[in-house]
Formats: structure tokens, C-alpha cells, sequence
């Protein structure tokens, strides 16, 4: 089939899903699951969720009143939770982030393929982390007016860092000469400053520049009098000390480097900077040379093309088994997860989900290895939903099943409080209020 064929075809599809949940009653009730709320407490049997419009209304035992033509979800032996969320993406698709011009036609399918892998994985909510601005920011506008169906999308666009950095296109490196370039950077729309700041030869990079403390600390101040947050590419305890005492809001990544001092545990447990865990970026590539097989998987056969199996499989594998950087982070990713892991142990609000990738598959893998640094499967729950909104500082809104909340619910056929796997086994799919219509995504389960 022609490629441009096919990607009319998925418009239709996509305003044909439109049309679907917009015909669908406003009022759906999800009566008699077991609902896990995100908060991290007890899970509660036959509970009933209510929700009207795009929002939670009512929660409540299976004696809670059902309004009147709602339509009724039946979960009993099933089990609730809020939409998963990524909170560090790089969504495919959008080419090089210094590119200009219109977004191709193909670009964008790329991107909703993305977006559809997320959706089907339970992935209701994702924040990308740097990319081509005019990409991911068209992706944004078409979700936010409902002319997609795809996951919530947050975006920095490109990202500041100092000439000869890591990133870009935004480089500064001196204020208040650059400011234009911050200015520039912030009329483009972004939800999320995104600052890189990598380290001085680390994992075998050539040399690269950092942006001085007090520049830093002024660029931070100056996105946040526009209301902004910040995240930073970090890979240090040192470098982290620095951006957290710059005023940063987040991190971007853990310290990966070497295991952190008691210092740097003690002062977290009282900023609780939240921190995201991209631990399977750097498990990748190991995991590809060592094990394969995992592409076998159901989740990876429905949500990425043949080809790019076939590639995985080969060309990549074969990169992979002679990069230095693969050996590298397989001795540094347990020193990651074990950070991770005191983290958590001094702040169940700390740790947030995300994996520096582009797909719904690898939300789950990430999560797999949070348990299997030592974190209860309840607890990545929590790290998946409610501390990721705390990451766009959006708590009051999103991230947990709470009445007044959107309404992004997972339906479960199993357990996740007592195997993390179990977050695969999904039954439906809701955000927004609306029934996510898995089986006419654009992948290659639906083809």
C-alpha cells in the first residue's frame, strides 16, 4: 500500500475514533474493580468510579448510585489504576532538532505511531524532553484539539544549553547578552524548560562544555517569571547539587556515575527534588545483545514495525556487541537503580517514571527494572501516576483517580501490586473520560 495512502487512511481513522468517542454517552461508570488510586494505599475491592465528562465525579462502594444512561464498564476480577506516564520521551519521527521547514506527512504518522504505541500500553500521559520544536509541537496542538488520538503530550521543543554542550538549538553563554535566545526558545510554547548539562568526557563523549553556576541559576529564574518549570540533564551528584541549588525543579535522569553520598541522600529527603529514572536507555543496549529474545514479547510484536524488529535483531545487535558504551552501562545501570532505590526509601515522592525512548513498551520495561532494583511493584505504581504529575506540577489535576481529576484510568485483567508484569494485561483504556479504541490504532497488531 502506498505510504501516502496509508496515512490518509489514518486520518479517517483517526476522525472516525474521534467521531466514536464523541458519540459516546458523557457519562461512563466503572462499577465493581479494584481500584488503586495512585496514592500508594491498600487497593479497595468493588469499588465504583463515576465519571462525566473528562472528569472523575464520584468514587465510591458498589452501592454508589449510577447516574441515569450512563454507560457501565463491568470490572469485576479486574483492577484499576491511573493512566501510566513517561515523563522523559523523544518521540521518533521528527528528524534533527536544528531542522526547518514543514512537518512531511510522514513525519507525522511516524509520530502518531508513537503516540499509538504509548496509548496501547496503558501510556495516557507523556512529557517529551527535547526534540524539533515544529514536530512535537504540532503533535501537541492536534491532541489538545482532539484531531488525534494520542496520549497527553507535554514538550520542551529544543533545549538551552551552553555552546559545545549537550543539546540545543538554544545555546547561551552569557546573560544578559543571550536572553534573546531564552526568548526566543519561550515563544515557541514550551511546558518544560529543558537544560543539558552533561559532564566533561563521561561514557567515552568527546569533551563538552557546561554552563557556569550563576548562569544557570539565571536562566532557571528567568523561565520561571514566565511560569515555566525546568528540568536538567544530569549525570553527577556534583552537577545535581549544582542545579538544585540553582533552583531547578526536576531532574531529568538519576546520578549514574557512582553511588551517592549519604549527603546527597540526606538533603533529598528534605528538598525532594523529583527525579526521573531512565533506567532503560542505558539497559538498552545490553539487554539487546544479552537478550534478544525479549522482542518475542506480545507488547513489542503489536507496538513496533517488523522492519525494526528485523533491524534490532541484526544491525543494531551487532552495533550494540562492539560499542564501548554498551559494557559500560550494564556495570553503571545497577548503580543507578540502587540510587534510585534510597531515594525512594527516603521520599515515596521522589522517583518518577520515565525512560529516554520513544515507545509504550518500554514504560513497562522501565518499571520492571525499578522492581527489580528493589522497589515494591505498589510503590512503581505510584512512580508511574502520581509522581509524574508532580513532575509537571500538575497533582491537582492528574495522576491519581480522585474525584475532580482527569479521568485516565487503566482497566486491568490482573494484579499490579503484586506483579508489575500484570500492568500488560490491560483490558481498556480510558483518558479523558473516553473508551480508547485499541484495535484501530495505527500498529502492526491492528494490520
Amino acid at each position: 500500500m502506498p505510504t501516502a495512502f496509508r496515512f490518509v487512511l489514518t486520518i479517517i481513522l483517526g476522525a472516525a475514533l474521534a467521531a466514536t468517542a464523541a458519540a459516546q454517552p458523557s457519562i461512563l461508570v466503572v462499577r465493581g474493580a479494584t481500584l488503586i488510586d495512585g496514592n500508594g494505599g491498600a487497593p479497595v475491592d468493588d469499588a465504583t468510579v463515576v465519571i462525566e465528562g473528562d472528569r472523575i465525579a464520584a468514587i465510591g462502594g458498589v452501592d454508589l448510585p449510577v447516574p441515569d444512561g450512563a454507560r457501565v464498564i463491568d470490572g469485576r476480577g479486574r483492577f484499576v489504576v491511573p493512566g501510566l506516564m513517561d515523563m522523559h520521551v523523544h518521540l521518533r519521527g521528527g528528524g534533527s532538532r536544528r531542522d526547518g521547514g514543514a512537518v512531511t506527512t510522514e513525519q507525522e504518522r511516524t509520530g502518531i505511531r508513537g503516540l499509538h504505541s504509548y496509548l496501547y500500553a496503558g501510556v495516557t500521559t507523556i512529557y517529551d524532553a527535547g526534540n524539533r520544536s515544529a514536530f512535537i509541537f504540532q503533535l501537541r496542538r492536534k491532541e489538545r484539539g482532539g484531531e488525534i488520538v494520542a496520549p497527553r503530550i507535554f514538550a520542551t521543543g529544543g533545549t538551552v544549553a551552553s555552546p559545545n554542550g549537550h543539546g540545543g538549538p538554544y545555546l547561551v553563554e552569557a546573560w544578559p547578552r543571550d536572553r534573546a535566545t531564552l526568548d526566543e526558545h519561550i515563544a515557541t510554547g514550551p511546558d518544560i524548560l529543558k537544560i543539558g548539562q552533561d559532564e566533561h568526557g563521561w561514557m567515552m563523549r568527546p569533551l563538552i562544555n557546561q554552563l557556569p553556576v550563576d548562569l544557570l541559576e539565571r536562566i532557571i529564574r528567568h523561565y520561571h517569571e514566565q511560569g515555566i518549570r525546568s528540568t536538567i540533564h544530569v549525570s553527577t551528584e556534583r552537577t545535581a547539587w549544582d542545579a538544585i541549588y540553582a533552583g531547578v525543579d526536576t531532574l531529568a535522569h538519576p546520578i549514574i556515575q557512582a553511588p551517592v553520598s549519604d549527603a546527597y541522600i540526606e538533603m533529598m529527603a528534605v528538598r525532594r527534588i523529583p527525579t526521573v529514572s531512565t533506567l532503560t536507555i542505558g539497559q538498552a543496549a545490553s539487554r539487546l545483545v544479552e537478550h534478544p529474545e525479549h522482542l518475542d514479547q506480545a507488547l513489542y510484536r503489536d507496538t513496533v514495525e517488523p522492519e525494526e524488529i528485523a533491524r534490532l535483531r541484526t544491525e543494531q545487535r551487532a552495533r550494540e556487541q562492539e560499542n564501548g558504551r554498551t559494557s559500560w552501562m550494564r556495570t553503571m545501570t545497577p548503580i543507578a537503580q540502587e540510587n534510585l532505590r534510597r531515594l525512594h526509601a527516603v521520599g515515596k515522592d521522589i522517583v518518577v517514571c520515565g525512560t529516554d525512548q520513544f515507545s509504550g513498551p518500554a514504560v513497562h520495561r522501565e518499571l520492571e527494572l525499578l522492581v527489580e532494583g528493589g522497589i515494591p511493584p505498589a510503590d512503581a505504581i505510584v512512580i508511574a501516576t502520581r509522581n509524574a504529575a508532580r513532575f509537571l506540577g500538575r497533582l491537582d489535576d492528574m495522576g491519581t483517580i480522585e474525584a475532580g481529576k482527569l479521568a485516565d484510568l487503566v482497566i486491568l485483567d490482573a494484579d499490579p501490586t503484586i506483579d508489575v508484569d500484570n500492568l500488560k494485561r490491560i483490558a481498556s483504556v480510558i483518558k479523558g473520560g473516553r473508551v480508547v479504541d485499541r484495535s484501530a490504532l495505527d500498529l502492526p497488531v491492528n494490520r
